[in-house]
């Protein structure tokens, strides 16, 4: 029985104070940079406010902030956990109770002399008693399981940061994500027009002699083209608007615009920051933490019911058989009483319940090494996202860009006489196309950006 204890004691010993497992740590998060000139300053260390420099999209995440019903959520979570605190450590404080019994009877000398024979006499009673009960946390069961509620406490708070993070960064995204959609509404208008400007040119040249009615029907298919994504650009707008105000805890209708998705502009430099940071800023990784240790006191509550519970109850108060006499001296009444419980057999419950919560620490600890890991992989993909994207929109630029030049040269051949309409056609359906996938290309640079800073801790910081 010895050697169990003394086993059980340097088992739990070693998970008692929290320590965090040990996580292979990268040496840089961008395996291409050079970590000579690593920088503990980190886009994640900025608040929201000092990255997202569209007053519309910041009176957006203000409005978010304040009214989503899943911030509330976690904000109410965090009340909870709080009043699980007090509920914890409340065994620590003697348990006090007081009652006032007053009682009226019949006693007897015989009780073969009923009342009505004239034999015994009808008694009243008062009492007036307090308690008191303690038990004496000699193994630390309770401060353990109220450690355990502060560590959940905490844990919600961490959470809290967690949603409050994912809240940022999904405004962001359906911000920047409207604006691209703005920006190809836009494209298709203006595209529709010059389209139908250029049909009612060709009829003229066809009047003219110069053009045939396949020319005509050419500029029709092109203008008609144009004009059937318009619709459907809307559609999409409308439901991206009914999708932020969710966000922002309002019902569906208009959202105001700031700047447009070309106007738009995120940090200049980004420092990536050390990786040992991440486990000081990121939330999710805070709150395994957090879990962590809450699952390390569990065990250390689970280990104390196998050594004995030790309690005092004491009693004290009056009794009369008068109530003006309730006080007086000589009716005080008291007991004190001591006790000492030591678990024998249980079926093995004690046994398995300590065993149960060494597996679900076993089960936190993995998960807290998950946590790190899936977040160094988040940020190398992000890094490498920002880089490439910056990349491919720049090449989609200067593709937009020749391909208007080449269309404007085709219109001037067609008008020579050069070449057929069937050129200027390809022409202006590629920068149709060209001039969309740019917004897209400039939309999902500026949301690389928004993930790394989602990826790296920043958005909670108030």
């Amino acid at each position: 029985m010895i050697r169990r204890f003394v086993g059980l004691t340097l088992i739990a010993a070693c998970v008692a104070f929290g320590q965090k497992p040990a996580v292979p740590m990268p040496t840089a998060l961008n395996p291409e940079a050079n970590t000579a000139s690593s920088s503990p300053e980190s886009l994640g260390d900025l608040r929201w406010i000092d990255v997202f420099h569209d007053e519309a999209l910041a009176q957006l995440i203000r409005t978010a902030l304040k009214d989503n019903f899943d911030v509330q959520l976690a904000v109410n979570n965090i009340l909870q956990a709080e009043q699980q605190i007090k509920i914890a450590r409340s065994p620590l404080f003697p348990t006090i109770n007081a009652a006032f019994n007053p009682s009226r009877g019949l006693t007897s000398p015989s009780s073969l002399v009923p009342k009505v024979l004239g034999g015994g006499a009808t008694t009243t009673t008062y009492e007036f008693i307090g308690s008191a009960s303690w038990e004496i946390d000699l193994w630390g069961k309770v401060r353990h399981q109220t450690k355990a509620a502060r560590e959940t406490f905490l844990a919600s708070q961490a959470n809290r940061d967690l949603v409050v993070v994912s809240l940022v960064y999904n405004v962001a995204a359906a911000y920047l994500t409207l604006l691209e959609l703005d920006k190809e509404l836009e494209i298709a208008r203006q595209t529709a027009a010059a389209d139908q400007q250029s049909v009612e040119l060709t009829r003229i040249r066809m009047d003219g002699g110069v053009s045939t009615m396949v020319d005509v029907r050419q500029a029709e298919s092109l203008a008609q083209t144009a004009a059937h994504a318009i619709p459907l650009y809307e559609q999409q707008i409308r439901q991206q608007e009914d999708l932020i105000n969710v966000l922002i805890g309002r019902n569906p209708g208009k959202v105001l615009r700031g700047k447009t998705i070309v106007e738009e502009t995120m940090p200049a430099s980004i420092p990536e920051g050390l990786p040992s940071s991440l486990l000081e800023r990121r939330p999710d990784i805070r709150l395994a933490e957090r879990q962590l240790a809450a699952s390390n006191a569990l065990v250390e509550a689970a280990r104390a019911l196998f050594f004995p519970s030790i309690s005092l109850t004491g009693l004290g108060g009056t009794a009369s058989r008068a109530l003006d006499n309730l006080f007086s001296p000589g009716t005080q009444i008291w007991s004190v009483v001591g006790g000492l419980l030591q678990p024998i057999f249980q079926g093995g419950k004690i046994r398995a319940n300590y065993k149960l919560s060494k597996l679900q620490q076993e089960a936190v600890v993995l998960q807290y090494r998950k946590t790190v890991q899936e977040a160094f992989r988040e940020v190398a993909d992000a890094l490498v996202s920002v880089e490439k994207l910056k990349q491919a929109r720049i090449e989609q630029q200067a593709l937009t860009e020749t391909l208007r030049d080449e269309s404007e040269l085709s219109l001037v051949r067609y008008q020579g006489g050069v070449t057929t309409f069937l050129e200027v056609l390809n022409a202006q359906g590629q920068y149709f196309s060209a001039q969309g996938a740019l917004a897209q290309a400039q939309r999902d640079e500026l949301l690389s950006v928004v993930q790394l800073y989602k990826v790296l801790g920043g958005g909670w910081q108030q």
